[in-house]
């Protein structure tokens, strides 16, 4: 009996201690089940680990797009002619869709080197003028999207 007891024991401690797999994004993932717009379910986003000395990432897209609104979340781009809306994911958003405990952040900074409170990761959404993902596996604009997408990150950590 006092086996049983030890071995029933033994497994539950086990078990309580199964830590969950975390993935580190070394330049960025496209990922599933984001924001749902007219005509689709769940958008693809591409989302990489936010570089947190820079400024935050809103106050970049405003003096980007030169537009006077740092809260402004979605931004009408032009890639090669043609239209598409870039939408930025805030932390309440990241976290409903995406989960920032299931990514893990690679490039830890110590908080004296932030500029302010900022998320660890950033995600965005594109769709076109029709509200097709543009993002996922099946679309013709996904490679011309990340490419812009890799290009707008790779300026953004090296302001």
């Amino acid at each position: 009996m006092n086996k049983r007891i030890v071995l029933f024991s033994l497994l539950l401690l086990l078990s309580c201690n199964v830590s969950r797999q975390t993935i580190q994004i070394t330049d960025y993932i496209l990922v599933p089940n984001g924001k749902e717009v007219l005509g689709n379910n769940g958008l693809n986003a591409f989302i990489f680990e936010n570089n947190t000395k820079n400024l935050a990432i809103e106050k970049y897209l405003s003096m980007k797009f030169k537009t006077e609104n740092y809260y402004s979340t979605e931004y009408w781009i032009t890639i090669e002619n043609n239209k598409y809306k870039l939408i930025l994911y805030n932390n309440d958003e990241f976290e409903k869709y995406f989960n920032s405990s299931n990514y893990a952040v690679v490039n830890l900074e110590p908080d004296n080197s932030q500029q302010g409170q900022q998320r660890k990761f950033i995600a965005f959404s594109v769709i076109n003028d029709r509200n097709e993902d543009c993002l996922a596996d099946n679309s013709l604009f996904q490679h011309v999207v990340v490419k812009y997408l890799k290009k707008l990150k790779d300026e953004y950590y090296n302001l």
